[in-house]
């Protein structure tokens, strides 16, 4: 067992001192947050001016005004005209060079049949993004409502407007009779899943490599002569899972400071952007009160965070185990990342599979899917989290689930150190799945 300290030790002291996992652990939270921040300020920050031609051959939701000597639209609020937008109506449709020498971006043909196939053909320049074309969407939705309502005569708009219903479910657990939030609080289990699979995606294949260098430079062959195969690969194995739980920590550690510090901005008003927002408050009002009138904070609240986190913490420990075992045999049977392409597939198969699991289970956290595969160790990993995060899994589910995951580890594990004894002083020959099924069953 000492040796397997030395190792762990050895593993994780000459990883957190390479400069690459330094500068990652302390650029990594400000790169998520500069990606993000940088998103929402070039969506924010599109200027590009739309000229939209809109071309009413029919007379369906425009009108020809002698006042203003052009046509113009027969319910004047229905389009979003702003710096972005600007419309410009019309009954004849430009010829195509026309169009593509003027100064319209977008032009937008409405023929006679459009209540029945409800598609106006849009021609562009340059591909719009999709924000301008759900924006047009929308405003020519309510044009030809407002049209079709008037063109019937039954009623006018107005009292149109008045009888139409607009419904969002209320949605209360009947035993106490409360909203728990339960698909949003699925979608917070997802991140706990995304983050499981990450980080045995990425560190995972940080213990093949590591295994394959070190085989590669015949290291392996001087560490073998005074500690056993087996040591060696949990050695590594948990050194590299230490190595994830730091980096880990420590992104939390700078998030929690990135939100403090975007807190105070907020309350000093240091974010024009912010100002919107800042106006539905009361003057004196701070960051914290802010957030808890926000309902996704109460969804948060409403999640039972010790359960959370420590289950958390097991299934990213017992995943990580189940799945570096594997990755450690494969590093061990072959002689560089090349060949390790054949071998490859049988783990990540059921590794991304797992994570596709993740996201039905966030639509329907209590189904059938969701429930077996909380007990498969392969895919517990990330869809219990789902399940936790929702907040309806007895506590003998979880049991189950664990012990089942702790049993495939310790058996994956015990058939990883086989393969991994032979192959870790196997050179110059690539293996076969034939050949690593002997390896198990070879005696030492």
């Amino acid at each position: 067992m000492n040796k397997i300290f030395l190792i762990i030790k050895r593993e994780y002291s000459s990883r957190v001192k390479k400069k690459s996992f330094i500068i990652m652990t302390l650029v990594g939270p400000l790169l998520f947050a500069g990606l993000m921040a940088g998103a929402i300020f070039i969506t924010q920050a599109d200027t590009q001016e739309n000229k939209i031609l809109i071309v009413d051959e029919p007379g369906l939701i425009t009108r020809y005004s002698a006042e203003h000597q052009q046509f113009v639209p027969n319910c004047l609020d229905c389009y979003t005209e702003d710096k972005n937008y600007v419309y410009r109506f019309t009954n004849e449709r430009l010829a195509d060079t026309t169009f593509i020498n003027g100064d319209y971006t977008l032009m937008v043909v409405v023929d006679e049949a459009i209540y029945e196939h409800h598609h106006p053909t849009l021609f562009y320049k340059k591909v719009p993004s999709m924000n301008v074309t759900q924006q047009l969407e929308r405003d020519l939705e309510k044009a030809a409502e407002r049209a079709k309502i008037q063109s019937e005569g039954l009623l006018d708009y107005e009292t149109y407007k008045r009888m139409k219903v607009d419904l969002s479910l209320n949605k209360l657990n009947i035993v106490d009779g409360e909203n728990k939030f339960e698909q949003e609080r699925a979608g917070v289990g997802m991140v706990f899943a995304v983050i499981i699979f990450f980080f045995i995606f990425v560190f995972g294949a940080y213990v093949m490599r590591g295994v394959i260098e070190e085989k590669t430079n015949r290291i392996i062959e001087v560490i073998v002569s005074s500690v056993r195969p087996f040591e060696l690969m949990m050695g590594k194995i948990i050194g590299i899972a230490l190595v994830a739980i730091t980096q880990f920590l420590i992104w939390v550690v700078f998030s929690m400071i990135i939100f403090f510090i975007a807190g105070s901005l907020f309350e000093s008003g240091a974010f024009e952007q912010a100002a919107s927002m800042q106006q539905q408050l009361p003057q004196n009002a701070d960051f914290a009160s802010y957030l808890a009138q926000q309902e996704g904070f109460q969804l948060l609240v409403a999640i039972n965070w010790p359960l959370m986190l420590s289950m958390f913490l097991l299934y990213f420990v017992g995943g990580y185990l189940l799945y570096a075992s594997l990755f450690a045999a494969i590093g061990a049977a072959v002689d560089s990342e090349t060949d390790t392409q054949q071998f490859m597939m049988p783990i990540m198969m059921p590794l991304f599979f797992s994570y596709f699991l993740a996201i039905l289970s966030v639509n329907n956290p209590e189904g059938t899917a969701a429930y077996i595969a909380s007990f498969v160790p392969f895919t517990s990993p990330t869809v219990m989290m789902v399940r936790v995060a929702v907040g309806n899994v007895p506590v003998w589910e979880l049991i189950v689930s664990l012990a089942l995951l702790a049993g495939t580890v310790v058996a994956l594990t015990w058939l990883a150190g086989k393969v991994y004894r032979v192959g870790i002083l196997m050179y110059g020959k690539r293996p076969s799945y034939k050949e690593i099924w002997k390896w198990i069953f070879y005696k030492a």
